[in-house]
């Protein structure tokens, strides 16, 4: 199991951090920060599918499956775990770190493609962003 701090944190500063050097990066017209900010954005999707993968999801107060549980034993929708809640946007973390990865390699080589890759993570990232302080929240 991950803790709750690490959960919500570390996505959160990983996109803060990417796409402030992505936009300075672009605003300066300085390449570099334009491939840190996609690195940052691979190396978040490399830790979304660690965490994913090796099961450090899985909710601290989970039912036991072994038995007959009733239908009142069940997580509703409001009961469902952070980790439940945020599942999802891991996923989408994992598909923005291979768009992040096309980006990286686009940059690196100086291709158009990397440019219009780079800012489709950039948006994703500041979308999954928002929908997770959304989910925080209520």
């Amino acid at each position: 199991m991950i803790s709750n701090f690490t959960v919500l944190a570390v996505p959160q500063y990983a996109i803060f951090a990417a796409v402030t050097v992505i936009v300075y990066g672009w605003v300066e017209k300085k390449t570099t920060f334009g491939i840190i900010g996609s690195g940052i954005l691979v190396l978040l999707g490399l830790f979304a599918g660690y965490t994913i993968f090796t099961g450090l999801m899985m909710p601290e107060n989970m039912p036991e499956l072994s038995e007959n549980l009733s239908k009142d034993e069940l997580f509703t929708p409001d009961e469902l775990p952070i980790e439940g809640r945020f599942l999802p946007f891991y996923w989408v973390l994992v598909i923005n770190g291979v768009i992040a990865l096309g980006a990286l390699i686009g940059e690196i080589y100086h291709r158009k493609f990397g440019t219009i890759l780079k800012v489709t993570a950039a948006i994703s990232s500041i979308l999954v962003f928002f929908l997770m302080m959304s989910v925080i929240r209520s």
